[in-house]
């Protein structure tokens, strides 16, 4: 259907609002594979398993960027740029398969089997707008749902920019130009993916353990802040590429293994819907502001303007990631208490390595109310982290 709209846009009057409708519609599939991908395995993983995996899941995604840029590059001569949508659309098709073949699969100990589900529309939609609610009431969610929005909307600010900047690199006229563009673009595309690959599979794991997820989160704010603030300097194509990087390499490599970690520590009850609300709802909400401001920007045709902007928004998202540091330490303590056991035994899991995260004079006003059954965890994470005498205050 994109390929066709694509095909027949050159012969309506008003034909170049199919390209960017196809865009769109494109993004949302892609985003809704992703959304039941990450519920899926939300539901089926707890903290342990979870910082083990998902590093080798996102490290498989990067497999198939390698091998869609190669092959992208090796047919642009061959079928040409305008034609790509239709291959993407091949993509989706197998994704499509996918999905059928898979669909009889356990869906995991968060995803509320064991509960009545709701019957007929309207009661489903009351228990959705129900379920929204109760992550928009959750402080650290609402918190860790602005950084995704800053996360979506500098990213497809990004976008844009490195395309300005490539196509700048690459002008032309002609099919020849066209395909330069395509080569040059898959060439990014693939040699950051492997790349991206590369630290996924050597160090996102032991970053993790070593930094703690928290201070793990703040490499893609940082990664914006110093892209956009050298691109405001000179925008050229180094800078261009430069900030798409961030796409290429930080999210896929480091930040996405570590947000999805955020959503250990919160209720299975909620989580499926955390996880659909926030990758789903705030994302989009992130890409259509990133549309609007862009429209506005391309007004002005000033790109330094939309730089100056991005980089202010930039430490704005550091900020909101230090706040949410704060707040995770919080959640975790609270956590260590709560009265849903998969939740405690993963909050006392992921303790010894967020040092940032949970202060000192946090743990001390555990004041000996530590359950039972998470105190030798507790105890072993504090001896861990030198703070032995905290544990023994606080678990005699």
């Amino acid at each position: 259907m994109i390929q066709a709209g694509v095909t027949f846009q050159g012969q309506l009057a008003n034909g170049w609002i199919v390209q960017p409708i196809s865009y769109v519609f494109a993004h949302g599939v892609k985003e809704t594979i992703y959304i039941l991908f990450w519920v899926y395995a939300g539901n089926l993983y707890d903290a342990a398993q979870s910082k083990r995996l998902f590093p080798f899941f996102a490290g498989s995604v990067l497999v198939g960027k390698i091998l869609g840029g190669a092959i992208g590059a090796a047919i642009a001569p061959l079928i040409h740029a305008e034609n790509f949508i239709g291959a993407q659309a091949v993509g989706f098709l197998v994704c499509f398969v996918g999905l059928l073949i898979y669909r009889g699969l356990p869906e995991g100990a968060g995803s509320r089997l064991d509960e009545e589900r709701p019957k007929g529309l309207s009661a489903s939609v009351k228990d959705s707008v129900e379920g929204y609610r109760a992550v928009a009431s959750d402080r650290m969610l609402r918190t860790f749902g602005v950084g995704v929005f800053f996360w979506y909307f500098l990213m497809q600010f990004g976008n844009f920019l490195y395309l300005v900047g490539l196509d700048q690199s690459t002008a032309g006229a002609g099919t020849g130009s066209e395909d330069l563009f395509s080569q040059l673009y898959a060439s990014v595309y693939t040699s950051s993916s492997l790349v991206a690959l590369f630290i996924q599979s050597v160090f996102t794991g032991a970053l993790l353990r070593r930094f703690g997820i928290a201070r793990v989160l703040f490499v893609l704010p940082l990664w914006f802040l110093g892209s956009y603030a050298a691109a405001t300097v000179n925008f050229n194509i180094i800078t261009a590429i430069a900030i798409q990087l961030s796409e290429r390499i930080v999210i896929p490599a480091i930040h996405r293994p570590a947000t999805e970690l955020v959503y250990s520590q919160v209720a299975a009850a909620i989580r499926p819907r955390a996880r659909a609300f926030l990758s789903g709802g705030v994302n989009a909400f992130g890409n259509f502001a990133a549309a609007l401001a862009l429209l506005a920007g391309l007004q002005l045709h000033d790109n330094q303007l939309l730089l100056g902007v991005a980089t202010g928004l930039s430490g704005v998202y550091l900020y909101n990631a230090w706040h949410m540091m704060k707040l995770f330490g919080r959640r975790i303590l609270e956590n260590i208490t709560s009265v849903d056991p998969d939740v405690r035994f993963s909050a006392a899991e992921i303790l010894e390595t967020e040092h940032e995260a949970v202060p000192e004079d946090l743990l001390r006003s555990l004041d000996g109310a530590i359950p039972a059954d998470v105190e030798h965890g507790v105890r072993v994470a504090l001896t861990r982290r030198g703070l032995l005498a905290v544990a023994a205050d606080a678990t005699e």
